[in-house]
């Protein structure tokens, strides 16, 4: 029976890492084309769904840039490193459907309720925090991964990293979605805060 920390073969890597981009490109890509065949009724609409889009791409973005940094470094030989990529997969690949869910609900009225938006949150909240244990593990010193100056860096991206899962996770509990702010329900604000979340993080690293 093999164990998690089971040595595989280095040959399955680039498979692993092509993978990855042709799903991180099929997510942006369907997330376009969803929007597009989800037509705005009015300007209000309009605006709402490119900022909802602008919000989606800058997520999916984002992850890309960190999992592809990572990837370069971290070993993906194990059972388990291999299933969290592949779980990290699933997670950026179903997050065009749940956006375009969302969509609907922005520009329509849809059956699915605010649970959609609660199973959307704990996505983005599942991304951040197998990016996170990516990180972590190049902040091990005995793995020697990454130079010992860097240790720190990235020991702070991990920790912001957790933050933002954190606080995507959380933004799923009911309340959050009862208790609103000018109309616009407290979860969606705290998804928002994500973003100068990872602005003021970058401003303090440098």
């Amino acid at each position: 029976m093999s164990s998690t920390t089971e040595a595989k073969p280095s040959g399955p890597r680039p498979r692993i890492e092509g993978l990855s981009d042709l799903i991180f490109g099929l997510a942006l890509s369907i997330g376009a084309i969803q929007l597009v065949g989800t037509p705005p009724q009015s300007d209000a609409q309009l605006i709402s769904a490119l900022s909802a889009f602008a919000f989606s791409f800058f997520i999916l973005i984002s992850v890309w840039n960190r999992y592809t940094s990572i990837a370069s470094v971290v070993p993906v030989e194990t059972t388990l490193m291999i299933r969290l990529n592949m779980l990290l997969l699933f997670l950026v690949v179903v997050e065009p459907y749940l956006f375009n869910l969302l969509v609907i609900q922005g520009t329509a009225t849809s059956p699915v309720g605010p649970e959609v938006s609660a199973i959307y949150g704990l996505d983005l909240g599942g991304m951040n925090f197998v990016l996170a244990y990516f990180t972590h593990i190049l902040t091990c010193e005995e793995k020697k991964l990454i130079p010992r100056e860097l240790i720190r860096k990235y020991a702070f991206r991990r920790d912001m990293l957790l933050i933002v899962g954190l606080i995507f996770a959380v933004s799923a509990i009911p309340i959050f979605w009862t208790i609103s702010l000018y109309g616009v329900p407290l979860r969606i604000l705290l998804w928002f805060l994500t973003i100068p979340v990872f602005w003021l993080a970058n401003i303090l690293r440098r």
